[in-house]
């Protein structure tokens, strides 16, 4: 007897019903895509909204970067754990202006934009924060778009009746329409592991739109929130303060929260995990995203500067191309003993991410 290939109602019992749904849209970016409308967000996550239309095809539960599928062949390209890791270093954008907004040394939006300069993007999909709390992703294509994405917070919610589900996360993949829809050839992506993971699940079996992703910016991930009336209470009463009073949130070894009164507050992960999306604590998804051109996150660098780690050829040469250009600048002490340091925070924070249950 031939094996069934999975469907979607193996994906709804194993992954959906399971509470592991990461909601990065890939399975229903696919389907929506090719015009089947078989399945779609519904209350807040996958389901059917047509199961006649289903093709039965599989490629919804080959895409999702929970299950097995496609795994050893992402190993081959960019390794397990860690990853593959060419170089690393704690650098800062040079830009003035980026500083002033940016998360942690805002290379990642120096570095799209050093891309859109010469002509290798098109575009950027990225999130944007909107007033009133809410994030929406966007393709980004001029340094004011990228400009007015830079930086992360967990945003301001007004009140709860405007807004009774609020998440730090943002779907990305479903924009991946916009893309083909727009004509656009190349693009670079910044995302989550899962989303990373997707995007290079779905390049590596040549699913469209992905093949339009030229670059891939991966964010170091440990948890994302989720908030309604209950944990944003408990948020609040965790972090000291209202959401409605932060300025900018930075992830290192521990959440800074900068409040708008200047007064600053360090909070462990762990502390967190109560107010996390159930799907990031079942998580087994590498935290430093593997699956990225460059990774790049606040872990192991000082206040002001990112960590920048290089995991394939192009990501080496473009980096250091916008070096060069004196886009991005390097922490003046940076040395191999720093490397070092870094690279076991990088194995020690995989591990722990690993160990959840």
């Amino acid at each position: 007897m031939e094996n069934k290939i999975p469907t979607f109602s193996d994906l709804k019992r194993e992954v959906i019903d399971a509470g592991l749904c990461t909601l990065c849209g890939g399975c229903t970016s696919f389907c929506r895509e090719n015009k089947l409308h078989a399945i779609d967000i519904k209350e807040g996550l996958p389901d059917y909204i047509n199961e006649e239309s289903c093709l039965e095809c599989g490629i919804c539960y080959m895409i999702c970067p929970v299950t097995d599928e496609l795994n050893d062949k992402l190993e081959e390209l960019y390794g397990k754990g860690i990853g593959k890791i060419l170089e690393i270093y704690s650098a800062r954008s040079t830009d003035e202006n980026i500083l002033k907004v940016c998360c942690d040394g805002g290379v990642a939006t120096s570095l799209l934009n050093y891309l859109l300069d010469i002509h290798y993007i098109d575009g950027a999909l990225v999130v944007k924060r909107m007033k009133g709390g809410r994030s929406m992703p966007i393709l980004a294509t001029s340094y004011h778009e990228l400009l007015a994405c830079a930086g992360a917070s967990l945003a301001t919610v007004p009140n709860l009746d405007e807004i009774r589900h609020y998440s730090t996360y943002t779907s990305l993949l479903p924009e991946l329409k916009e893309i083909a829809y727009g004509g656009m050839e190349n693009v670079a992506l910044t995302g989550t592991p899962c989303q990373t993971k997707t995007v290079r699940k779905m390049q590596a079996v040549n699913i469209l739109p992905s093949g339009s992703i030229r670059f891939v910016i991966g964010l170091f991930c440990i948890e994302n929130f989720s908030f309604d009336a209950i944990s944003l209470n408990k948020f609040e009463e965790i972090i000291g303060g209202r959401l409605s009073d932060i300025e900018r949130v930075n992830i290192k070894e521990k959440m800074i929260i900068k409040f708008k009164d200047g007064s600053k507050k360090e909070i462990a992960l762990e502390d967190l995990e109560s107010v996390a999306r159930k799907a990031c604590i079942k998580c087994k998804i590498p935290f430093s995203n593997i699956y990225a051109d460059i990774s790049l996150g606040g872990l192991g660098s000082e206040e002001g500067y990112t960590t920048v780690v290089i995991r394939t050829p192009e990501g080496k040469r473009l980096f250091e191309e916008a070096l060069e250009e004196g886009h991005i600048e390097i922490h003046p002490e940076w040395n191999e003993e720093k490397k070092e340091e870094v690279i076991n925070k990088i194995k020690e924070w995989t591990e722990k991410k690993e160990r959840r249950k």
